[in-house]
C-alpha cells in the first residue's frame, strides 16, 4: 500500500517521486501526508489538519509559539519535523553508539551558525545533548552575550539523572548557512558527532582502536517521508513536537541568560 503525499515543496516532490513503492503524490491534502515549510509552521500545520491531512511533515521548522506547539500536541496527529541539524537516522545511529559505549564522564556540545540562524542551531545542539546524555535537560548555569558584536555564550545543562553537559554556542560568519553542531561524549569509549545540514560524521574510539561509522547518504526529505508514512500506518502521533518544544525552551533559557 502506498501513502498519499500532498506538497508544493520541490524537494519533497522529488523525494516522493524517488519512493514510488511507499508514497504517491496527490493533488488534495485530504487523507494525505502534507509536507510544508518551516515559516509559521504551527499555524500552517493546523490549517493542513483542518483540511483533512492525516499527517504533517515540516521542513526546517523555525521558532514557534509555545501555545501553538501545545495545540499541535493535543491534536494527536502524526507530525514529523525535518530539523536541519537533527536527522532522525543520525539520531538512531548516535543512540546505538551511545548505548554500546556505556557509562561516560562528561559531554560537550558546540554549535556555531550565522547570527540569524544561531537560535535554531542552538535548539538542535540541545537536541544532540539530549541524545548523548539519554535524558531530558535543563539549564542550570548560563551566560550569553547577544550583542551583535559578540553573540555567543555557554551553558551548563543538567539531566534529571545527575549527568551534565557543557554547551558552547557562537555566531560565526564562516559557519554553514543553518549552522553546525559537534557533540563529544567522553568515557572509556569516546563517541563524537560532527555535522551540518548536508554532512554528518560519527566517530567511536577507545583503547582498542578507532572507527568511523558509515556515512548517511539518504536525502533527509526521504527519511522524513518514510517516518511520516510509518506513523500514518501505525495510526499514532510522534514525539517530534514535544521534543522540539523542550529543546526550544532550553535554548531560550540559554540565550536569555536565565537559570532554569
Amino acid at each position: 500500500m502506498t501513502v498519499a503525499v500532498f506538497t508544493m515543496l520541490a524537494s519533497y516532490r522529488v523525494a516522493a517521486a524517488e519512493l514510488p513503492e511507499s508514497v504517491r503524490l496527490v493533488a488534495d491534502p485530504s487523507d494525505a501526508v502534507v509536507a510544508i515549510g518551516g515559516e509559521g509552521w504551527t499555524d500552517a500545520a493546523e490549517r493542513a489538519i483542518r483540511a483533512g491531512a492525516a499527517a504533517v511533515v515540516v521542513r526546517h521548522p523555525g521558532a514557534a509559539p509555545a501555545d501553538g506547539l501545545a495545540r499541535l500536541e493535543d491534536l494527536g496527529i502524526p507530525i514529523v519535523l525535518q530539523r536541519p541539524l537533527v536527522r532522525a537516522d543520525a539520531v538512531l545511529a548516535a543512540r546505538a553508539a551511545v548505548d554500546e559505549a556505556g557509562p561516560f564522564a562528561a559531554a560537550v556540545v558546540e554549535c556555531h551558525a550565522p547570527a540569524g540562524a544561531l537560535r535554531g542551531a542552538l535548539r538542535d545542539a540541545v537536541a544532540w545533548a539530549r541524545v548523548f546524555v539519554g535524558d531530558e535537560l535543563r539549564a542550570t548555569v548560563s551566560s550569553f552575550d547577544g550583542a551583535p558584536a559578540r553573540n555567543r555564550g555557554l551553558a551548563l545543562l543538567e539531566a534529571s539523572g545527575g549527568a551534565s553537559v557543557s554547551l558552547i554556542a557562537a555566531a560565526s560568519h564562516g559557519a554553514p548557512p543553518l549552522g553546525r553542531v559537534r557533540a563529544t561524549r567522553l568515557g572509556e569509549r569516546l563517541v563524537e558527532f560532527d555535522g551540518d545540514e548536508h554532512r554528518q560524521r560519527f566517530e567511536v574510539g577507545d583503547a582498542a582502536g578507532h572507527r568511523v561509522l558509515p556515512r548517511l547518504f539518504e536525502a533527509p526529505e526521504r527519511v522524513a517521508l518514510r517516518r511520516a508514512a510509518a506513523a500514518f500506518a501505525a495510526g499514532g502521533p510522534t514525539d517530534d513536537v514535544a521534543g522540539f518544544a523542550r529543546d526550544d525552551a532550553v535554548a531560550l533559557a540559554i540565550t536569555a541568560a536565565l537559570v532554569a
